[in-house]
């Protein structure tokens, strides 16, 4: 059975690794997800149950049906980390002999997730902790308390243990904040002692290692955003907290904004004044119109005048240049803006210009896509 199961868990990782993989694209998506899972553990029981039917109790079931749950959370095309754990029961009855066998574990989840997108996750991980396992075995039901005093009716014998379980999980989302995750993993275990009570007793060896699968209904979503998009937004808000005073940073910010507004709308009579006759500006290729490295105004502005003047300047579809926030320090201000589309479903496109000002006018310029 185990050996089946390797394999068709060998066919499924090839083949959702080359449904899934490499899907992420260039950009990192940041995710979450928690939520409760149910699965089956398929364990060896044999050296157990032997010892048990020659005691007169009916073996114990090797397939455990488990319940638990937990969260991660990572990027795609990178690493995700969270908790995962789960636990179960299963009872055999013959006559008045009763044997119930509880199992427990839990750890620290750690994957890499090699491929997904907005509505599909597929990862490779382990989850590294440990569990417990405990044996209570009812050899008979008393007739009365002073019974069950005089002559006790049950036995616990526990047994702790430190695992690994390595696993491939794949998971779809219906909803942006509500999906569904298969997990299909192995546990790998190292068993302790038996105890009773308190004490280290010998005993048959209890192999906890088995294939195990697991169901689960996930609640959380994968942001659009990239992780480079994450970062800038931090530091944002750190420029923001170190240049929310007002004065010349504020009228530095007010001058950079109307100079790249009037950039985009190719109105060069508010742009000209506000760059230095040294000024500089630099534009990544294919993203604007003023794309490219300009140095000095009187050429950047013939650029524009013959090229670009009376146009909106941005490409391929023009759309419309607006400022999201301003950042002013001492003598840069960053500036947070995006593209309008002009057409409905189009993508937006995010971008950020960092301007340096000296004595009220613009120095250099570079404009960065997100």
């Amino acid at each position: 059975m185990r050996r089946m199961f390797l394999s068709v868990l060998l066919i499924l990782l090839v083949g959702s690794f080359s449904s899934v993989a490499g899907t992420a694209g260039d950009e990192l998506k940041g995710f979450g997800f928690a939520g409760p899972l149910i699965g089956l553990f398929s364990l060896d029981l044999e050296e157990v149950n032997d010892i048990l039917i020659d005691s007169g109790y009916a073996p114990i079931s090797e397939q455990l049906f488990t319940f638990g749950g937990g969260g991660v959370g990572g990027v795609i095309g990178g690493f995700s980390l969270g908790g995962h754990g789960w636990g179960g029961s299963v009872t055999s009855l013959l006559g008045e002999k009763q044997v119930e066998l509880s199992l427990g574990f839990g750890g620290m989840d750690l994957a890499y997730v090699v491929g997904g997108n907005e509505r599909s996750l597929l990862a490779f991980g382990v989850v590294i902790g440990g569990g417990s396992a405990e044996l209570i075995l009812r050899d008979h039901f008393p007739e009365s308390f002073e019974a069950a005093i005089k002559d006790p009716t049950t036995t616990t014998l526990s047994q702790g243990f430190f695992a690994l379980e390595p696993y491939v999980r794949f998971q779809v989302q219906p909803l942006s904040w509500l999906g569904f995750k298969l997990q299909l993993g192995y546990l790998f275990s190292f068993p302790g002692e038996w105890e009773e009570g308190e004490r280290s007793i010998p005993g048959p060896s209890l192999n906890l290692s088995g294939p195990s699968v697991g169901i689960a209904l996930t609640f959380g979503g994968i942001g659009r955003a990239d992780m480079e998009e994450a970062v800038k937004e931090s530091v944002e808000e750190f420029l923001e907290e170190e240049g929310s005073d007002n004065g010349p940073e504020a009228s530095n910010a007010t001058l950079v904004s109307q100079a790249l507004v009037a950039l985009s709308n190719g109105d060069l009579e508010i742009l000209e004044p506000l760059l230095a006759q040294d000024v500089s500006w630099v534009s990544p290729d294919d993203f604007l119109a003023w794309s490219g490295t300009w140095v000095g105004k009187d050429v950047f502005i013939s650029f524009l005048q013959t090229e670009l003047a009376g146009e909106d300047l941005t490409t391929p579809s023009r759309p419309s240049l607006e400022i999201d926030r301003t950042f002013p320090s001492s003598d840069e201000v960053v500036v947070k803006w995006h593209l309008v589309p002009t057409e409905e479903g189009e993508t937006v496109v995010y971008g950020v210009t960092i301007c340096r000002v000296v004595d009220g006018l613009i120095t250099s310029g570079r404009d960065y896509r997100n």
